[in-house]
């Protein structure tokens, strides 16, 4: 197949940007730069699982598992099914965690699915994370991130449901950080194709979307450490509804904008 003959497969297939598509799969399965890439656009290309992967994301399957990984704040990440992808979003949330953390804090990483969140704080902040997954392959992912980036030895990862308590009593954390899944069953059903493919687990709670950011709220605020911070990422109507949730359990928050100007995570505090 020529690259064109590649863009023009998944442009017939719906895929919303084809031409970045058609050079990222033929740049990985190629070994060609993307820049050669284009000045040879009618060159016939080969490489072992070139045209299977062309058909798979024709299928609508995510170009980040077809290709194994993706980036997220300038690094890369192993990304597969067990896992959801990260995305430039939740950016906005570690964004702020660096703005908060000092010099030895512990941080907490609700819901770490890929570990993208905990491994780039520590990658830039000296302190130790701890990150939960409820899905003992998706924390094995997680788990190999942290170790592709070096801070193994300062992230660790448990398995455990955190819609209960998973930590000792006299756990406690300086910053509190968590992408939990919070899409509306109702949204679920108007996603791209794409979705179906990533973890449903990851991404919904199967109701309004607030069920594990309210387990969330409800218990890990008594693990905070004197003057500590809670930052959740949510969906950008959701704001109001997550300050409510804070609110009633006596603590102060305020809602974060990303760069779009869309409520994307809230500030809780004691």
């Amino acid at each position: 197949m020529t690259l064109r003959e590649i863009e023009e497969v998944l442009r017939r297939s719906g895929v919303p940007d084809a031409r970045f598509d058609a050079l990222q799969l033929a740049a990985s399965f190629t070994g060609h730069s993307t820049a050669y890439l284009m000045a040879a656009r009618d060159e016939e290309l080969s490489g072992i699982g070139l045209e299977a992967a062309v058909r798979r994301r024709a299928a609508r399957e995510p170009l980040q598992y077809i290709l194994g990984w993706w980036a997220f704040m300038g690094g890369t990440y192993e990304v597969s099914p067990d896992c959801l992808i990260p995305r430039a979003d939740t950016e906005t949330l570690v964004e702020e965690a660096l703005r908060l953390v000092k010099p030895g804090d512990r941080i907490a990483d609700l819901c770490t699915g890929s570990g993208c969140i905990a491994v780039s704080v520590a990658e830039r902040a000296d302190c130790t994370v701890t990150a939960v997954e409820l899905f003992p392959k998706t924390a094995a992912v997680a788990s190999r991130n942290a170790e592709r980036h070096g801070v193994l030895s300062r992230v660790s990862v448990i398995v455990g449901d955190v819609r209960q308590d998973v930590f000792g009593k006299n756990d406690t954390f300086d910053l509190i950080l968590s992408n939990p899944p919070y899409v509306t069953a109702d949204e679920m059903t108007g996603l791209e194709p794409e979705l179906s493919f990533e973890p449903r687990a990851a991404l919904t709670d199967g109701g309004d979307g607030l069920s594990i950011l309210r387990s969330i709220i409800e218990i890990y605020p008594a693990h905070l450490a004197p003057g500590g911070t809670m930052l959740l990422e949510h969906g950008s109507e959701q704001g109001a509804a997550v300050r409510d949730l804070a609110e009633k359990q006596g603590l102060s928050a305020e809602t974060i904008r990303d760069t779009a100007g869309r409520e994307r995570c809230t500030r809780i505090r004691r």
